[in-house]
């Protein structure tokens, strides 16, 4: 595909999760920002908006070098675990799953980032520990709602387990040995996905001739 494409793709995706990010505070306010959702939708927001800014103002081998795929790959795993964490944990327990911003920032964006990745990234760029560095993300933010759940109680309107974001993190509720079994869970489960995602940009593609 020609980057004039690539780029207008990627155009598309910094707008929709912007999108999706500011529907969900315009609708329910500011503590939005304490969901994993909305971060990593953020955290697409932010990186795409770069990788495009490159591509307007620099040669593809600084857009498509090692080090900002690399990171772009702890991007792409930090919102696949929002869909994927979302349609089998959280989506089953949902009072309003059909609301737009909800399709959007759990399904649309996460879908269009894994594409945008696997498609159009160059093969091989990969390191092989990198994985394990990408499931820091997921590990970093339990550590954040675990914080505020335990110490400084920001309330989150509407959740269910406030001040925790969600229910596998409760540990008042439910105790240490229930989280870190949930913590533990997903962050075996994001590593096993991130060497999916390592291997699959790992196949050498045949180059017509």
């Amino acid at each position: 595909m020609k980057d004039q494409n690539i780029l207008y793709y990627r155009l598309q995706l910094v707008l929709l999760s912007l999108i999706g990010i500011v529907l969900e505070v315009v609708k329910y306010g500011g503590y939005m920002f304490m969901y994993y959702t909305i971060l990593s939708n953020a955290m697409v927001f932010l990186f795409m908006t770069y990788q495009v800014r490159l591509m307007m103002t620099q040669p593809k081998s600084v857009w498509s070098a090692p080090k900002v795929l690399r990171l772009k790959a702890a991007v792409t795993m930090a919102i696949m675990i929002t869909m994927v964490v979302y349609h089998f944990m959280l989506a089953p327990i949902a009072d309003d799953f059909w609301r737009v911003e909800n399709i959007i920032c759990h399904y649309l964006v996460p879908a269009l980032m894994f594409l945008d990745t696997l498609i159009f990234d160059q093969q091989g760029q990969y390191k092989i520990f990198d994985p394990i560095l990408w499931a820091l993300t997921p590990l970093v933010y339990c550590i954040f709602a675990l914080f505020n759940g335990l110490v400084t109680k920001i309330p989150i309107p509407d959740a269910k387990d406030s001040p925790f974001p969600y229910f596998f993190i409760n540990v008042t509720k439910y105790g240490w040995g229930y989280v870190l079994r949930w913590v533990v869970v997903i962050c075996v489960a994001y590593i096993i996905g991130g060497y999916l995602l390592y291997g699959l940009k790992s196949i050498r593609r045949k180059v017509r001739p």
